[in-house]
């Protein structure tokens, strides 16, 4: 109850005190005698407690109710109204402080920190009294909800107009190329208005070729989304990913930093996931990538996109995206696709004139060695490699260190470079013919 619902009752309670001395005009001596009569009485007051007013009392009553009218009943507002008299004001502005300092700070939680500061005596103040203060400035739970921005629940227009991508950690496998067990990322998309997984997969790795990879897979698989949504992770904000998603005409759009509620609906199947799978797998039967993938593959496919989800009154995610059939957008050129997914990556040649990827050993060209060159491979035939040698693509292999030992070896520049042409002349024959008194001693060089 407020101040003014106090006060508004209190005047209520005092008209109805003073009801026989407004109700009707009274007579001579009439008025000294009611007036006597109601001070005689008990009365409950608004809060439940008997109370007698003294005749005096009434008639200041009646005076002020005759001037003001229902209003001239309420009580006085307190001088000090909106202050807290049981702390002082140094300490009001301390507690006001803490809040702003750390708005998860609660009203239990400010004064046993300044009960153990010694700034308060145990039991000197309530935890009430804490939270008249935060109210009184604003920094109430409900008033702090306010300041937050506004968040309403929303969905994309039509199937594939929007593909929420994103990222979580699955169970620890053994790496090869490793040599250890890794904790796999499994990287997913979720079509927002259906709800339909276009595709997933678990790797090794968490970087845009892994996410380029699940998105080559979801194209294919169900058609081009007009928008990818994701957070600001790496992954999803690198150059090869916007360069991927601008050749297949779909927005890359990036989360505000911080804001994980604004992927809430791939959030809550990640729940689901984990529910499901994740946390049911059988150690001894998944021990590789293959293992896990195809479990991810099979309850994606045949469970969840096939069963019925309450945000779509019942329908299937499956039967949610069909239905929009019509808005789905294909692409049927192979050279296209396999243009958008191609991933680029950087390495340093080494003085051998090879590359490491992923373990494994490439050839580049010897005129590279040394320098930091620039490798791509098709994500949709991981098994092209290639280097850029200064804007053309030159197709890798892997190193065959047995043939190498009976390949022919050539100085660097010795095939290109055709030999130089001779002049004739040698200072050590000029010094001979000179010693020698040869014919031709004065003919040199012609």
């Amino acid at each position: 109850m407020t101040e003014q619902d106090d006060r508004r009752k209190e005047a209520l309670f005092r008209y109805g005190v003073l009801g026989p001395l407004i109700s009707r005009p009274l007579g001579r001596g009439e008025r000294k005698r009611l007036l006597r009569d109601l001070a005689a009485q008990t009365w409950t007051d608004p809060h439940g407690y008997p109370r007698r007013v003294a005749a005096k009392t009434l008639e200041e009553w009646l005076c002020r109710y005759r001037r003001d009218g229902l209003e001239g009943l309420a009580p006085l507002p307190r001088a000090d109204l909106g202050a807290v008299r049981a702390l002082a004001p140094e300490l009001v502005a301390l507690v006001v402080a803490m809040k702003r300092e750390d708005p998860g700070r609660s009203a239990p939680l400010i004064k046993r920190e300044l009960e153990l500061a010694g700034r308060l005596r145990a039991g000197q103040v309530s935890v009430s009294t804490i939270q008249r203060v935060l109210a009184r400035h604003g920094l109430s739970g409900p008033a702090l909800e306010l300041q937050r921005p506004a968040r309403h629940r929303w969905q994309a227009a039509h199937a594939n107009a929007l593909w929420q991508a994103d990222a979580v950690h699955g169970p620890a496998l053994f790496d090869p190329s490793a040599g250890r067990p890794i904790r796999v990322k499994i990287f997913g998309l979720l079509d927002d208005r259906s709800r339909l997984v276009p595709y997933l997969r678990a790797g090794f790795h968490e970087a845009q070729a892994d996410f380029l990879v699940v998105l080559a897979g979801g194209v294919q698989r169900r058609g081009v989304p007009d928008g990818v949504f994701a957070d600001r992770h790496q992954s999803f904000a690198g150059s090869d990913t916007e360069l991927a998603c601008a050749q297949l005409g779909s927005r890359m759009i990036l989360a505000q930093p911080y804001d994980g509620p604004a992927k809430g609906k791939i959030e809550r199947f990640w729940r689901t996931l984990r529910a499901h799978v994740l946390d049911r797998l059988d150690p001894a039967l998944v021990t590789t990538l293959d293992d896990l993938n195809a479990r991810l593959s099979a309850w994606v496919e045949s469970e969840y996109n096939r069963r019925a989800h309450e945000a779509l009154d019942g329908r299937t995610p499956l039967e949610a995206w069909e239905a929009d059939a019509a808005h789905v957008r294909w692409i049927d050129d192979p050279a296209l696709l396999d243009k958008a997914f191609t991933a680029t990556f950087t390495r340093r040649a080494r003085n051998d004139s090879t590359v490491q990827v992923q373990g494994r050993a490439y050839e580049v060209p010897p005129h590279l060695r040394g320098e930091t060159v620039t490798l791509g491979h098709s994500l949709l035939h991981p098994e092209r490699l290639w280097v850029d040698d200064r804007g053309a693509r030159v197709p890798l292999r892997e190193v065959d260190a047995v043939g190498n030992a009976t390949r022919a070896r050539r100085r660097a520049g010795e095939a290109v470079t055709p030999p130089a042409p001779r002049t004739g002349l040698n200072a050590v024959e000029a010094v001979l013919r000179r010693m020698t008194r040869r014919p031709d001693a004065g003919r040199e060089g012609a």
